[in-house]
């Protein structure tokens, strides 16, 4: 029997909705996989003619949010080992062989990835690279349906981390990024009054310049030149739209207004 044919089956699955720019190059990057899960939400440009080219099992499903949508989608899959990626994040050369060779020991339930975040078309120098959970045994692990944006998998130990930068292009210009920043600030405003987190002015007036500090000096966007800096002012500023928005929400409730009919 030969050595590929003892690597465990693994399924790949992501949730899409017009991915076309960069579908192609995310599903070549995982050529190799067991089978290819697409759950899509009803895109209008080329996503779902890319996906067949590269043989995906295309499912559609009208958008739950964005923990939902990919606990359906974790469902699909007909293999144990997963792995799941964003239709804009790329593997590198010769990951999948090595995700294999890695899970085929048994010894784990999950795997951390980093991402490489391309911003203006390129990696951000000596920027700390995020870990994520990306691969993992779907019978170990269950998505946190609670969440309405940052979407949370939680697996059961043991998981480990493998040297490999999943090229991320979803930040890549500063239009798009602002955009998606702009969607999920309302998302986590959303969330956090849902459990209980009201605004605060201390936050409001504070939040900019300490997480700007963070993310400029403490996650070293400096080294980036002014990429870096244009990047962590508009890091800065999600977390302040999202207090503004807690606060634009309390200020309009208690005016009474009717806050969801505001934001459309």
């Amino acid at each position: 029997m030969s050595e590929q044919s003892q690597l465990p089956k693994v399924s790949v699955y992501l949730i899409t909705l017009n991915e076309g720019r960069h579908l192609n190059e995310v599903l070549a990057s995982v050529k190799g996989a067991d089978e290819i899960v697409l759950v899509d939400s009803g895109s209008t440009d080329d996503t779902l003619s890319i996906a067949e080219k590269h043989g995906a099992r295309i499912i559609h499903q009208d958008w739950l949010g964005y923990a939902r949508q990919k606990a359906f989608a974790l469902e699909q899959c007909r293999n144990d080992w997963v792995i799941n990626l964003d239709g804009d994040e790329v593997m590198p050369e010769g990951a999948f062989e090595q995700i294999q060779q890695r899970i085929a020991k048994g010894d784990i339930n999950g795997i951390y990835l980093a991402h490489d975040d391309i911003f203006m078309g390129h990696s951000l120098p000596y920027h700390r690279h995020h870990r994520f959970r990306r691969v993992y045994r779907k019978s170990k692990s269950q998505w946190n349906t609670s969440t309405k944006v940052h979407e949370h998998i939680e697996v059961e130990p043991p998981l480990t981390h493998l040297p490999i930068d999943v090229k991320h292009y979803g930040y890549d210009s500063a239009h798009g990024y602002m955009d998606k920043l702009n969607k999920y600030s309302l998302l986590k405003a959303k969330q956090r009054e849902e459990r209980g987190r009201h605004c605060s002015l201390a936050r409001v007036l504070l939040i900019f310049p300490l997480m700007f500090i963070k993310f400029y000096f403490i996650r070293r966007m400096f080294l980036a030149g002014w990429r870096g800096f244009i990047k962590a002012n508009i890091d800065a500023f999600h977390f302040f739209l999202t207090e503004a928005k807690l606060y634009e929400r309390a200020y309009r409730r208690k005016r009474g207004d009717d806050v969801e009919k505001s934001e459309h």
